[in-house]
């Protein structure tokens, strides 16, 4: 049977990239631009799956997680939130609000395909397992996967690297391995310009062409932020 994904995000680049990830999978995607229309459409569509953003316009991503958990019908739902690189996540808020996983952005599509594809076969050996007679879980308390690790034998990462075909794809691993730097002391403000040089010197145009796409519209959104903020305080 055809899975349907409802994606909610107001980035158009993030919603044709998923798009086309999954144009050859066996996955329905439903696309929204903001909170609000997610929430609408998950009573229309019915998803099997959630992507939500946690910064957008309407609801956030971290909201329309909790209503999914509230939902009578749909609170079994998994919710995988999705995190700008420049984005500051919170972890705690994610678990408050019943979040399954999350990935960051920009993601390899192969990835994305696998993160899902194991939080829906989670889900469904939830659904399908037999149910041990024992107290009904307090009403707060969401039913679906929690986002924290599962056990060994179905476990869900709680994030997936910006991109999961190559662990240390900015060679960063071999720069700190060359040169370690003590926890027990500060960094200097020239050790940190060697580093950061050092750091460019490994990207090459092919990682460099596949983050921008993502990271300018992510800087942004964040001046953007910060300028409304600043005049609404003024």
């Amino acid at each position: 049977m055809r899975q349907t994904i409802l994606l909610a995000d107001d980035s158009p680049t993030i919603r044709r990239l998923v798009i086309h990830t999954f144009a050859d999978a066996d996955f329905k995607i439903v696309e929204v631009s903001n909170g609000d229309a997610a929430i609408k459409a998950l009573d229309e569509t019915r998803p099997h799956l959630v992507m939500a953003d946690i910064y957008m316009p309407g609801k956030n991503g971290y909201e329309v997680c909790a209503y999914v958990r509230h939902h009578p019908a749909l609170n079994p739902t998994p919710v995988i939130l999705l995190v700008g690189a420049f984005d500051a996540f919170d972890e705690e808020r994610a678990k408050r609000s019943g979040a399954t996983a999350s990935i960051t952005k920009p993601f390899e599509p192969g990835g994305l395909i696998d993160l899902v594809k194991s939080v829906l076969r989670v889900a469904t050996e939830q659904a399908t397992a037999p149910r041990e007679t024992a107290a009904p879980p307090a009403a707060s308390q969401p039913s679906a996967v929690p986002f924290e690790p599962a056990a060994a034998s179905a476990q869900i990462p709680l994030a997936v690297a910006a991109v999961a075909t190559d662990d240390d794809l900015l060679g960063l691993g071999a720069i700190f391995q060359e040169e370690p730097i003590a926890q027990s002391r500060s960094i200097s403000e020239e050790e940190m310009d060697r580093i950061a040089d050092r750091v460019i010197q490994k990207l090459s145009t092919q990682v460099i062409e596949s983050i921008a796409w993502d990271i300018v519209p992510d800087i942004t959104n964040k001046i953007l932020r910060e300028e409304l903020k600043r005049i609404d305080e003024s």
